[in-house]
């Protein structure tokens, strides 16, 4: 199991699907104005996966083990990010 979550293709794979449903939830809210914060509001998941892959590459440079560690902290915080977001919105 831990060789499993150790492959990059693992990571990569799991931090997109996990990003394609955050980033679905949040377009489905329904914004009144076309303003840039609810822009980056909208697309505050796919930074949040985009900072975790940049985080996840530079970890794989400097450690060869547990680096899942931060895909996961990652996927939680999308998920919470998008939670919160929905909460507030709706």
């Amino acid at each position: 199991m831990l060789k499993k979550l150790e492959t990059t293709t693992t990571n990569i794979i799991v931090i997109i699907i996990v990003e394609i449903i955050t980033l679905s939830i949040t377009y489905t809210l329904n914004y009144d104005e076309t303003n840039w914060s609810y822009i980056v509001i909208k697309w505050t998941p796919a930074i949040i996966a985009l900072a975790t892959l940049l985080c996840y590459f530079i970890s794989r440079l400097f450690l060869k083990k547990y680096n899942w560690i931060i895909s996961l902290i990652g996927i939680i915080i999308m998920i919470i990010m998008t939670l919160n977001i929905y909460q507030s919105h709706t």
